[in-house]
């Protein structure tokens, strides 16, 4: 079976098309109450997909967490084959953010295919590489012969996340566990994915320039293949991507007080042209420039806007070095000049 479609009846289809709790007077405040629902065909049989390009989905339904008022939730599951389905409420010393963290070698966050949606849409392949992860089977078919996952059905536990964007510790997991309880995992073998770097920057290794070149598949061959940030083999499939550029200047002298002599860049998922649609940038607006030469040697963090035009600039005059690592679910960003190693805790990087 390769797609389960759920129906909870109508309360539960509601779910996935109402907005946060409203209340009379609406403020924020951070909700204590969070459900994820037994699934209404949790003892059926269903197999995972083997192919990465599959979009075969199964369902997990949630309830709405009150925010205190009308709110775009973001929704997301985690997975694991511990009863407990364990997950860390990870807080950031210096900005006091809070994030839900699958717990390493336990469980694994899963993507959301509807993310604004308690309706979770989740690719069966997707659960499929979770689970052999989980099991230590890492593109190896001879360990997946050898494991229970070739012997027959296992059982999969969930756990489902909220959060808002933009506010730092609305991030809450789902305070119960549900369970599909015949879970046939397939071999798959999970291929590094990428993202591409626009802007001022160069090929090390080739000696090619980007220089804002159009995001399109014609131009992949000569420029965008030059230009990818790749999944370390470790943490395939968590959308993690790391790459090492150097950044062009646009003058060798440039002017420290004009934001227009910064060399800029910014990323997109896919090659669909100057549309916002794959685009990952420091802000909203087409062109925006946001310096961050004063943390540059010393390593930038910050936020990434979704389907935002903006760049991220730093004043050079000469090519410069620096290693790029881009969070995509967590709209995080991680630049530092030189070429590093990299290593992770969790989801966040080490520049060795």
């Amino acid at each position: 079976m390769k797609k389960i479609s759920i129906i909870l009846g109508l309360a539960a289809v509601a779910l996935g098309f109402t907005s946060c709790k409203q209340e009379e007077n609406p403020k924020y405040h951070q909700p204590t109450d969070f459900i994820i629902s037994t699934p209404a065909m949790q003892n059926i049989a269903f197999e995972t997909e083997s192919e990465m390009t599959s979009n075969e989905t199964f369902n997990l339904f949630c309830s709405q967490p009150d925010y205190g008022y009308a709110a775009i939730c973001n929704y997301s599951a985690v997975v694991s084959l511990d009863p407990e389905c364990p997950v860390e409420r990870v807080v950031d010393e210096e900005t006091g953010a809070v994030t839900i963290q699958a717990v390493e070698g336990k469980s694994v966050l899963l993507e959301n295919q509807n993310p604004t949606s308690a309706a979770m849409a989740i690719k069966t392949y997707d659960l499929g590489i979770a689970m052999l992860n989980l099991g230590g089977i890492y593109n190896d078919r001879d360990d997946y012969n050898a494991s229970d996952f070739a012997k027959g059905t296992v059982k999969a536990y969930f756990r489902a996340v909220c959060q808002i964007d933009g506010i730092d510790n609305s991030a809450i997991a789902s305070t119960n566990v549900v369970s599909y309880n015949a879970v046939k995992v397939a071999y798959a073998e999970k291929v590094a994915g990428w993202i591409y770097i626009c802007g001022n920057v160069q090929n090390p290794d080739t000696g090619v320039v980007d220089d804002f070149k159009g995001p399109s598949v014609a131009n992949y061959d000569w420029y965008y293949n030059n230009f990818r940030l790749i999944e370390p083999e470790s943490m395939i499939g968590q959308k993690l991507y790391v790459g090492q550029f150097n950044i062009a200047p646009k003058s060798p002298t440039p002017d420290l007080g004009n934001v227009d002599d910064t060399s800029q860049f910014r990323f997109f998922t896919e090659l669909l042209g100057w549309t916002n649609t794959a685009s990952l940038g420091s802000a909203e607006a087409d062109f925006y420039v946001l310096p961050i030469s004063d943390k540059f040697a010393a390593g930038f963090d910050g936020d990434i806007v979704n389907q935002g035009l903006g760049n991220w600039g730093v004043w050079v005059s000469d090519y410069t070095p620096m290693t790029v690592v881009v969070d995509v679910p967590s709209l995080k960003i991680y630049i530092k000049e030189g070429f590093h190693e990299v290593s992770f805790v969790g989801r966040n990087p080490e520049f060795n």
